[in-house]
């Protein structure tokens, strides 16, 4: 049996994505859980934020962004850049997190964030009250000392990430939990033999 509830905005696990907009010396952090790879060629992510606040606002002015994807000790702080609005607070400052200056763009990324992208602004849209923004990606910055080889992006250690995870409908945060199976693999269990 199901139990029917209509259109809700209900999705987990999410990805907490601190998205920083701006310049290095006046730059704006919004929390969003909704943050999802787009494409591969060329490599996009999508995120929504919105429409009500300063945050879509400003990358809309800007045309670019970071994502800076953020791990379970900095829950506190990635909850208030959610609940504060820029307009009138440096969360930089306020929280005690660290900007580093990309290499491509002008708004930093985050240095306490374990995985970071830098992304130029190619699309957006508004549906409802949220701005959907498409970023191509221009580049992506992990902690060196959670990869197992710092020559492979793929080689990062899950555990070590410790990414934070938002719960959507129950308006909780998680931590990521032990694998159950490898992907691409697995499901090939269940193919006819012939």
């Amino acid at each position: 049996m199901k139990t029917s509830f209509g259109p809700q905005k209900i999705l987990f696990p999410l990805p907490t994505g601190l998205i920083v907009t701006g310049t290095f010396e006046k730059a704006n952090i919004v929390t969003v859980a909704w943050v999802s790879l787009l494409t591969s060629k060329p490599p996009t992510l999508g995120i929504s934020v919105g429409s009500k606040g300063f945050s879509g606002a400003e990358i809309l002015n800007n045309k670019h962004f970071t994502v800076n994807i953020a791990h379970v000790g900095i829950m506190k702080e990635a909850d208030f850049c959610g609940i504060t609005s820029g307009k009138d607070v440096d969360k930089f400052a306020a929280t005690g997190l660290t900007p580093l200056a990309s290499k491509h763009i002008a708004s930093p990324i985050i240095k306490e964030c374990p995985l970071n992208f830098e992304c130029l602004l190619v699309s957006s849209s508004k549906v409802g009250a949220t701005h959907h923004f498409v970023g191509k990606i221009l580049e992506v910055y992990m902690d060196s000392d959670k990869l197992k080889d710092t020559a492979d992006y793929t080689s990062f250690d899950i555990e070590a990430v410790n990414p934070l995870i938002y719960i959507g409908g129950a308006r909780e945060y998680r931590k990521i939990g032990e694998k159950v199976g490898d992907a691409y693999q697995i499901g090939k269990e269940l193919k006819i033999k012939k």
